[in-house]
C-alpha cells in the first residue's frame, strides 16, 4: 500500500519550484546590492545601507585597502623624506617643544593634525603610540586646497614613534595622517616646535 506522503502529487510542482528558485534569486540579488555592496564597496544604489549604517562601514574599507595597497612594497622605505634632524638637534629641540597633543584612535578610526606654515619654515617633531604601529601619511596641501587636489607628499608608513624635522615646501597646512589598524585602542602623542604658526587638528 502506497502511504499518502509517497504520491507523486504530493510533491511540489515544477512551477512552485521554478517560483521559489525566482524568489530566492530575487532575494540574494535584493541581498546583495542592498547589504553587501554598501557594506563592501560603499556603494550604496538602493540607500537602505545608509539607513542601516552599512555604508560608513564600506567607505571605512574602502579607505583601508587604499592605503594597504598604497604601502605594499613600500613599508618604511618611503620613510621620512623631509631633512631629517639628527638625535642631538631633537634633544636640544626638546626643551623647546612648543605644543603637545596626545588623541586616542579606536580601530580604523584616523585623525590629521597640521602645522600652519609659511614657505621653508622649518618645524621639529616627534611623535610615539601607547603600544603598536599605526598607518602614518605625512603630507602637505595649500591652505583651502580643493577636495581633489593632490596633497604633497614628505613620507609615509608604520611605525610606533617617529621624528625628525619638517621643511614646509611651500605656504599651507603641512603634518601627520593616522590610521589605526589594529583591533585595539591606540594612542597617539605629537610633539612640535620650531617655525610654524599653529598646530591643529584637521576637519
Amino acid at each position: 500500500m502506497q502511504h499518502q506522503s509517497d504520491r507523486p502529487d504530493s510533491l511540489p510542482s515544477v512551477r512552485v519550484l521554478a517560483g521559489l528558485s525566482v524568489t530566492a534569486l530575487l532575494l540574494a540579488a535584493f541581498l546583495g546590492v542592498a547589504v553587501v555592496m554598501p557594506a563592501e564597496t560603499a556603494r550604496d544604489p538602493s540607500g537602505l545601507g545608509r539607513v542601516l549604517g552599512l555604508s560608513e562601514m564600506g567607505r571605512i574599507k574602502v579607505a583601508l585597502a587604499k592605503e594597504a595597497a598604497a604601502d605594499v612594497g613600500a613599508a618604511r622605505v618611503d620613510r621620512i623624506t623631509t631633512s631629517t634632524a639628527s638625535s642631538t638637534a631633537l634633544s636640544a629641540g626638546a626643551s623647546r617643544w612648543r605644543d603637545s597633543m596626545t588623541v586616542s584612535l579606536q580601530p580604523t578610526q584616523g585623525i590629521e593634525l597640521k602645522l600652519s606654515m609659511r614657505p621653508s619654515e622649518k618645524a621639529f617633531f616627534v611623535w610615539t603610540t601607547d603600544g603598536g604601529e599605526v598607518y602614518f601619511n605625512m603630507h602637505g596641501e595649500p591652505h583651502n586646497a580643493p577636495k581633489d587636489y593632490a596633497a604633497h607628499r614628505y613620507g609615509k608608513g608604520t611605525s610606533s614613534a617617529e621624528s625628525g624635522e619638517l621643511v614646509a615646501a611651500f605656504d599651507g597646512v603641512h603634518g601627520w595622517f593616522w590610521r589605526n589598524r589594529t583591533d585595539h585602542s591606540v594612542t597617539i602623542t605629537l610633539k612640535t616646535g620650531g617655525e610654524y604658526l599653529v598646530l591643529k587638528e584637521m576637519k
